[in-house]
């Protein structure tokens, strides 16, 4: 399949804002990228790129859509979404909202950002890394071996690191664990080998439904984790109770899923919600304690933060 890319160059302070606006025209997901010549040819990721690149590439926030006949009308919306952005009165510098398409062949984009994603170790016993690299795991490691295919995610971004730490912190053995937005799945199997006994992994795209069962597969947790596609907790039995339900996603959609989620949670369950810029920190976390939890711990990595919830039940 080919997929048509579209790209905004803005700045990283306004990420989250064109981010929810490409997700509002139909994108399951968005991905950081650079510009210059190793990323830009071929619409690499940003978190698949080492720090000494990202130092030297402008900031640009890309999604793709499948190429069905709609790309014009896709296009036209979000050029009309962005011409109404430029004239809202918004504290946050926007950049120069310039779009950039490209027709990304499948088969071409699986294979070009290879040469980037190595080896990481994201946390205290957390590694990551591709299944076509080899890796001698130290003392305590967790390796993961990941292959993200078309789906969003390698285990970069701070993002993902914080709530691998947060879920290190709060997993115990028999535990159960929900992942809202599980991508290439590295949290719902970082849960997995971590202790948890039973791991939901929900992504409304179903690329990242696929390369999440994938990947679970692939590192002996497949029976342990059940994959689903999900537009949020939709597709859960009504019934299920989760001692930990993590979501890396955007500020506003963990608002919308936070009234959510405690209907899956044991009283005194964690609830771990990150993809959240400084920002937005006070609002996401007034919703959280209206809607009954309380804030234990927040983490923080550049302007990104990640919360750490109980719910009173």
């Amino acid at each position: 399949m080919d997929w048509l890319k579209i790209g905004i160059r803005t700045q990283k302070e306004a990420e989250e804002i064109i981010s929810e606006l490409l997700m509002q025209v139909g994108a399951h997901g968005v991905s950081i990228e650079g510009d210059n010549e190793a990323c830009a040819k071929q619409g690499l990721p940003w978190d698949y790129l080492d720090e000494k690149v990202l130092e030297r590439v402008p900031f640009c926030v890309a999604a793709f859509f499948p190429c069905d006949g709609s790309e014009k009308e896709i296009l036209e919306h979000v050029r009309q979404k962005l011409a109404k952005l430029r004239h809202m009165s918004i504290d946050v510098p926007l950049g120069s909202l310039e779009v950039i398409t490209q027709v990304v062949h499948e088969e071409d984009w699986e294979n070009a950002w290879k040469a980037y994603f190595s080896p990481v170790k994201i946390s205290d016993y957390v590694v990551i890394k591709p299944t076509w690299e080899d890796y001698t795991a130290g003392n305590d490691e967790i390796v993961i071996e990941i292959d993200p295919g078309m789906a969003f995610g390698t285990g970069n971004h701070e993002t993902t690191k914080m709530c691998v730490h947060l879920l290190e912190e709060y997993i115990e053995p028999g535990m159960q664990v929900i992942d809202a937005g599980c991508g290439s799945g590295i949290l719902s199997i970082s849960s997995a080998k971590l202790g948890a006994q039973k791991v939901y992994a929900l992504d409304l795209d179903p690329v990242a439904v696929q390369v999440t069962a994938e990947n679970a597969r692939g590192n002996g947790c497949g029976d342990m984790i059940e994959v689903k596609k999900s537009d949020l907790l939709s597709a859960l039995p009504t019934d299920l109770k989760a001692d930990i339900v993590v979501a890396n996603i955007i500020a506003d959609v963990v608002i919308k899923l936070n009234g959510i989620a405690k209907n899956y949670m044991k009283p005194g369950g964690m609830y771990i919600c990150s993809g959240i810029i400084d920002a937005r920190v006070d609002e996401v976390r007034a919703s959280l304690e209206q809607e009954g939890y309380r804030v234990i711990q927040i983490l923080e990595d550049g302007e990104w933060r990640a919360l750490a919830c109980k719910y009173r039940g």
